[in-house]
């Protein structure tokens, strides 16, 4: 299996939370919208732990 880099997890699930997003949109029911939204809000929250991950790997790479 290839290795996948932690930018391109970051995107997936950026991608995952504006589908999710979509989703809401389209006017689901109260119960669907709940869900989406609260699984649109947990998949970011994912996206920016690896974002910042990310980015404190670059300054420690800038700091040396």
């Amino acid at each position: 299996m290839a290795e996948v880099s932690d930018i391109a997890v970051y995107q997936k699930l950026s991608e995952l939370a504006d589908e999710l997003d979509d989703l809401v949109a389209q006017g689901p029911s109260v119960v669907g919208n709940a869900a989406l939204t609260t699984a649109s809000h947990n998949v970011r929250g994912m996206a920016l732990a690896v974002y910042r991950h990310i980015m404190a790997d670059r300054e420690g790479v800038l700091d040396s």
